[in-house]
């Protein structure tokens, strides 16, 4: 199939584009008015930020499939800016902080002109995510009061909300409670339910419904309900202050910390969500974040001249988008046009939603950002990410959240400092001088902002240019003039990059960009060799954990896990080799599961000759948007047979029901045979002109059947099968798998 494009090429897709931005305009309905409310702002704001992001936006590009509007991230930070410029006073506060807006939309457009857009994801990815934890936090605390029926005046100190809860109890409206109370547990149950039918009506608006039906049985007082105007045209859009911003001197500092904060927070969640949502991208294509940057600022500058908030990308309305089928920013268009007319035909509806069903939802948002999976996963990165995770997350919330960013960085540079640094012990016992000990900080201080590119030597292999760089250490603050260096390299030319013994310590950020540069390479088909990692020492046992080369370090005895004896029990059973270190997926066959999300690693793997075949079984784990930090787990097996064995499989996909249909782009249903078990469970998809069913026999048909929930997929003569209802497998069902892959094999060589 042809990658789908935006523009007016884009508009071929317009059925599938019309029908996902129908679904995405269900979900973004009420997101949009929470988000305002959280915002401080008046409702109808939401809506119009949604609107002019679904209008504008699919015009400027940068993106594919990505939904912009308002954000909850951003809500946090509006409150607070809103307070700033207004003394307090929500309502004169707005106005000017809609100048903040237009501003940070031109200083969005002027970094996108000078090609910044790539800066953000050089941040410690630590503190991006204690940033998003943070703004989750704030978000629950901030929606306490609504969710019980309580009016609370707003407030942009954390702590000050937090002493006020208790105050809160007293205040408790119990009908407000019981539609919060009950619209809360319903989208946390609902969102989680595995039945897809419980899920046909997305659970945002599931609830809000549900709110609206139980406050008019229950006849909530109206200053419990959202606030709409009478009319959107003439009371519904608030203009900037640009006079008055421009009058009183006294605003102008308030108003650059509000900009600065509003671009920072706004390009560095921006970037982390097109690249998430590229991730899951059925047809693999790539923003371009320089685009993407400059998209926003017209957008947020267009946002604010007719009232609206700030616009981001959107990771729960894209991945809405995705499963519904959108193809193009052409379903960002047609959601603005739902919108648009919800807007003006249902505004006596919208006006019946109670505030404590927007809470609940608010509440939700929130929780995804900063839920016990979010630290448990920080923590599985290494002890050192841990404490910049947690230090960042106290400091927002006590101070603000530029303040609080800033501490998480200085904390990430300090710890490298200290990590560098000889034992202070050795300056006490007199082996170090001081004055020798100050040079040494100074030089690691330096070594962490400069360039880690020691030398490039251009090589030539097989007659193809091949470049060969050699590095020091590797840290977040030192990545740009590499990045720099291997963006202007040609596509298709080879790299290795050699990290020298010179190179002390190689941190999470920077092991992250090295993994995501070989899964470009890997993408892309081009020769790519990581030389001198091997050298170093993890600080955990994840795959993208930091490391150190220091002689001084030793491995700890790691506990081993009962799943991992049980691996290795049964690798043994079956004649494999095994190995239970955690490690980095690249998807080299290009299988269409494993194209899908973030964080693919494969652990316990037991591998070898198994009945003729070579095999590789292991436990897989990745995650996707908008769920950053909840894993999904699978047992898989891949199997296939020596390059000159001359056995050709053609790429085939079979697969349960509707299962992935959403990503099966390149490839075309085959007719079943009917009245077949089979045939009932059962998808088969295969690339035009290829004959799959050869290779398919009654015997392997009849083995799947047996089971409700097998996927199947072969690609370059490899197979890949796993349960998809299954987490990790047991003893029996890896039986079951070995058992899958030698009727597969035994059938295909025949």
């Amino acid at each position: 199939m042809e990658t789908p494009q935006n523009g007016i090429k884009g508009l071929k897709h317009w059925r599938y584009d019309l029908l996902a931005g129908m679904q995405v305009a269900l979900v973004s309905l009420p997101l949009s008015l929470g988000i305002a409310i959280a915002s401080g702002a008046p409702p109808v704001t939401g809506l119009i930020s949604a609107i002019i992001a679904g209008l504008i936006f699919p015009f400027l590009g940068g993106a594919y499939v990505t939904i912009s509007g308002p954000a909850a991230g951003l809500a946090p930070a509006l409150l607070a800016g809103m307070l700033m410029l207004g003394g307090g006073d929500l309502a004169e506060g707005y106005p000017l902080l809609l100048v903040a807006i237009c501003l940070t939309g031109l200083l969005q457009i002027l970094l996108a002109f000078f090609k910044t857009g790539r800066y953000a994801i050089f941040l410690p990815v630590t503190v991006v995510e204690a940033m998003l934890a943070a703004i989750g936090l704030i978000i629950i605390i901030k929606q306490i009061p609504p969710l019980m029926g309580a009016v609370m005046p707003a407030s942009a100190n954390m702590l000050e909300s937090i002493a006020k809860l208790p105050g809160v109890f007293l205040q408790i409206e119990w009908s407000v409670l019981f539609i919060g109370a009950l619209s809360l547990f319903l989208i946390f149950y609902l969102s989680k339910s595995k039945h897809e039918w419980m899920r046909k009506v997305p659970p945002p608006l599931f609830v809000t419904l549900l709110g609206i039906f139980l406050a008019y049985i229950l006849g909530l007082d109206a200053k419990h309900l959202i606030t709409m105007p009478d009319s959107i045209l003439e009371d519904g859009i608030t203009m900037p202050a640009f006079g008055d911003v421009l009058s009183r001197p006294e605003l102008w500092w308030s108003v650059l910390i509000v900009v600065i904060t509003l671009t920072l927070i706004d390009g560095v969640e921006s970037l982390a969500t097109i690249k998430a949502v590229d991730k899951i991208d059925p047809f693999q294509r790539k923003s371009d974040p320089n685009v993407t940057l400059r998209a926003m600022g017209v957008s947020n500058s267009l946002s604010s001249i007719f009232g609206g908030l700030t616009i981001i990308p959107g990771g729960i309305k894209s991945r809405t988008n995705i499963d519904a089928g959108g193809r193009t920013l052409w379903a960002n268009f047609y959601n603005a046009i739902f919108l648009l007319i919800f807007m003006f035909v249902a505004t006596d509806f919208i006006a019946m939603v109670p505030l404590a069903a927007i809470a609940s939802i608010l509440i939700y948002v929130g929780w995804k950002l900063c839920e016990y999976k979010v630290f448990t996963k920080t923590y599985s990165v290494g002890r050192d990410q841990l404490i910049i995770f947690i230090i960042t997350i106290v400091a927002i919330l006590s101070t603000d959240l530029l303040s609080g960013i800033l501490i998480g960085v200085a904390t990430e540079v300090l710890l490298l400092l200290y990590l560098l640094m000889p034992s202070l012990r050795y300056v006490l016992t007199g082996r170090l001088s001081l004055q020798r000990s100050i040079c040494l900080l100074w030089d690691n201080l330096k070594s962490i902002f400069s360039s880690p590119v020691i030398k490039v030597k251009e090589l030539e292999r097989d007659g193809i240019k091949h470049y060969e760089m050699t590095l020091s250490s590797l840290v977040c603050f030192n990545l740009l003039p590499l990045d720099k260096m291997l963006s202007s390299l040609p596509d298709k030319e080879g790299v290795t990059l050699i990290i020298t013994e010179s190179g002390r310590i190689i941190d999470h950020t920077a092991m992250e960009y090295l993994h995501q540069f070989q899964e470009e390479c890997v993408r892309d088909g081009r020769v790519f060799e990581l030389i001198g990692v091997e050298n170093f020492i993890q600080f955990s046992k994840h795959s993208l954990a930091a490391r150190m080369q220091d002689t001084m370090l030793v491995k700890e005895q790691v506990q081993r896990s009962d799943r991992e004896i049980q691996m290795e029990k049964l690798s043994q059973r079956y004649g494999l080799d095994f190995n239970a270190e955690a490690v980095s997926i690249l998807n080299a066959e290009d299988f269409v599961y494993l194209r899908r999300g973030a964080d693919k690693e494969a652990c316990n793997t037991m591998q070898g000759k198994y009945q003729g075949a070579n095999v590789r079984l292991y436990d897989y784990s990745h995650t996707s948007a908008p769920n950053y930090y909840s894993k999904h787990w699978h047992t898989i097996i891949t199997s296939s047979y020596a390059a000159d064995s001359g056995i050709n499989i053609p790429d085939l996909v079979i697969t349960p029901g509707h299962y992935l249909e959403r990503y099966l782009v390149d490839y075309d249903e085959v007719n079943l045979p009917e009245n077949n078990a089979f045939a009932e469970k059962y998808r088969l998809f295969a690339k035009e002109g290829s004959d799959p069913l050869s290779c398919i026999s009654p015997e392997l048909m009849e083995f799947i059947a047996k089971f409700d929930d097998c996927y199947l997929e072969v690609r370059n003569g490899v197979m890949l099968a796993f349960r998809k209802d299954q987490s990790l497998a047991n003893a029996d069902e890896i039986a079951s798998l070995l058992a899958l892959a030698e009727t597969f094999n035994s059938t295909s060589n025949q």
